[in-house]
């Protein structure tokens, strides 16, 4: 009876309501706090089992899987690439659970979700990605679960660590008259530059 459950949810119509992602920023750095807020909105009578805010680090890697064809009777071997991706991280923010929502309802929440300083940045290249995804979900009774519009993917870099110059040291040079022409000389030389007599102490 469960999976009879589950298939029919499963091609079950999305409930007639709107899930819409607003954040105050799409750039930020590990270790930075994502401050946004959800609009909901119900066009119909529904019985929300639950509505969470999800962030999720996902790593997709292309890798080659080598396998074995007959070809004209001889076996060969043949390359074929695909894409490998894991969750590198994953959080969630619930917004609400088990209510009824009635038509024409609608609502703004607030949310926060704290990005691990120890991740790793947004990365882009041919057969590696690495990307940070935000989305709502809203789980209905013996409903598909609807998404969130909007928003989706955020960048994240690491953070910029400034470096401070070293402090340059000033030594102040006290200049003296020489005792023979005048001139003025540092307190620590022992000849005058100008005239070449030795300083008198």
């Amino acid at each position: 009876m469960g999976i009879l459950k589950g298939f029919n949810k499963l091609f079950a119509p999305a409930p007639q309501a709107r899930l819409s992602l607003i954040l105050s920023k799409n750039e930020l750095q590990l270790g930075d706090e994502i401050n946004g807020s959800l609009n909901i909105s119900s066009q119909e009578e529904v019985d929300v089992d639950e509505i969470y805010v999800s962030l999720r680090c996902i790593e997709t890697v292309t890798k080659v899987k080598r396998y074995q064809e007959s070809d004209d009777g001889q076996l060969v071997w043949k390359e074929k690439e695909y894409d490998d991706s894991k969750i590198l991280f994953s959080a969630g923010s619930k917004i609400m659970t088990q209510v009824h929502l009635p038509i024409g309802y609608q609502s703004k929440f607030p949310f926060s979700l704290k990005i691990p300083a120890v991740g790793r940045e947004t990365y882009h290249s041919v057969d590696s990605n690495l990307r940070w995804l935000i989305n709502a979900f809203m789980n209905s009774k013996n409903r598909k679960t609807l998404r969130a519009h909007g928003n989706g993917e955020i960048l994240v870099a690491k953070p910029i660590v400034s470096v401070i110059p070293p402090k340059e040291v000033v030594r102040e040079v006290v200049l003296i008259p020489c005792a023979y022409c005048s001139g003025l000389m540092p307190q620590t030389s022992i000849f005058c530059p100008n005239c070449g007599a030795r300083r008198k102490s």
